[in-house]
């Protein structure tokens, strides 16, 4: 289907990826006109994006040839993306500032807008920022997040601009997928759950929730109530989705067991501790010299205990962290675990899995099906499980009737 996007490039020094994100536009049949502040062509060649796009980059707001271009190019696009976004460019934004092209078109325009922040991370989490980009997301504009990785300053951190094909996806999901999941309820947990050892520390694994999280984000994207239930990581619940945090294995099982029977859809994507500490220290345990041996008694499996309660009217997926992927004795846990679908990933590969911004997942169906998903961004895939939930887990059927609950609804633009 084919749409006039239009992309918006503010100063970052992101702002050369931009082309790369049109030249994946272009290949996808869409029409792109490219709009540049005045600071973005500092990081990027103008003549480039002319090729790419075929168009030429608007940058200033009053033009003799035509007075109003800012409505004009408004009113032709069916599709704004703002890539990469800026502190100073998403403040313009929240205040409703419109003293460039860019900032005058975000005003004047009705169809749906996303925003792909770019910036260092202290940026990114400053209190000032996330204040507008509250403000953003409540006037139904969606956020693209920034990926973890190496930034401009050369450390590391959240930031990065979200890969070309994160945004793509991102895209396709609005042009596609819009609303396809309302009266959908989707239940999702993530991260690790942290067993106490005694009120110091705790047994637990590397887990960072951005499986868990990029779903939770893409369920509301199509219109799901969502509720993410999440142990302890360092990452921002996704707009419009309720929240519950945990912490251990135990406060995870009464969490899930209570919120699954009103759900249609649930992600087991939390890795859950499978041992626990028998008696957890009142006091903090003080070196003494002497050998120190913990007792340990298995955690209840969560998983299991979901499926034993589902319905036929619940699809359950469970998540697998394994060394060795063997689709014999894959198909054999999913049916262990009386899932609709498992999803199994190589935690001993470089590169994928725990703590990192990309996966490589493989799918088992009851049907004996063993399909490998691929190595991708976590956006991506997340993006890519819900179509084969789509596809495999007879979507209609689930649908409760329900409306989504206020705490899950959020505003469409267009």
């Amino acid at each position: 289907m084919s749409k006039r996007i239009l992309l918006g490039i503010t100063g970052s020094i992101a702002a050369y990826k931009a082309l790369d994100i049109a030249r994946l536009l272009r290949q996808d049949g869409h029409d792109v006109q490219i709009v540049a502040t005045r600071n973005a062509l500092r990081f990027f060649p103008r003549l480039n994006a002319e090729i790419f796009t075929g168009h030429p980059v608007y940058v200033d707001l009053f033009d003799s040839s035509c007075s109003v271009r800012h409505v004009e190019l408004a009113s032709r696009s069916d599709l704004i993306l703002i890539a990469p976004a800026s502190a100073d460019f998403l403040s313009k934004m929240a205040l409703g500032l419109a003293d460039d092209l860019l900032s005058a078109i975000c005003l004047s325009t009705t169809s749906p807008i996303l925003v792909a922040p770019a910036m260092e991370e202290n940026m990114y989490f400053h209190p000032a920022v996330r204040e507008n980009m509250k403000i953003l997301l409540s006037r139904g504009i969606r956020e693209i997040p920034p990926e973890t990785g190496s930034l401009a300053s050369g450390k590391d951190g959240t930031g990065r601009l979200a890969s070309s094909d994160a945004v793509r996806l991102a895209i396709l999901s609005v042009i596609e997928h819009t609303q396809t999941w309302k009266g959908l309820r989707v239940l999702i947990s993530a991260g690790p759950t942290h067993e106490p050892i005694d009120p110091v520390r705790f047994i637990g694994n590397r887990s960072s929730g951005k499986m868990g999280y990029a779903l939770a984000g893409a369920c509301a994207s199509r219109g799901a109530a969502v509720t993410l239930v999440s142990g302890p990581v360092n990452l921002l619940p996704p707009p419009g989705v309720a929240f519950q945090s945990i912490t251990s294995a135990r406060e995870l099982e009464m969490a899930m067991g209570k919120l699954f029977p009103a759900h249609d859809i649930c992600f087991m994507t939390a890795a859950v501790a499978d041992y626990r500490i028998m008696n957890p220290m009142e006091g903090k345990k003080k070196k003494d010299g002497k050998v120190w041996t913990l007792a340990l008694e298995e955690n209840p499996d969560i998983l299991s205990s979901l499926s034993r309660i589902k319905t036929s009217h619940q699809y359950l997926v469970g998540f697998a962290a394994e060394t060795v992927l063997d689709p014999k004795k894959l198909l054999e846990k999913l049916r262990k675990k009386g899932v609709d679908m498992l999803l199994a990933n190589d935690v001993s590969q470089p590169g994928i899995g725990f703590s990192s911004d990309t996966n490589e997942l493989t799918m088992c169906l009851p049907d004996g099906q063993v399909i490998s998903m691929g190595r991708h961004p976590k956006t991506v895939l997340a993006e890519k499980i819900l179509d084969a939930v789509e596809k495999w887990g007879a979507l209609p059927n689930l649908v409760s009737g329900h409306e989504p609950s206020d705490h899950a609804r959020r505003p469409t633009r267009g």
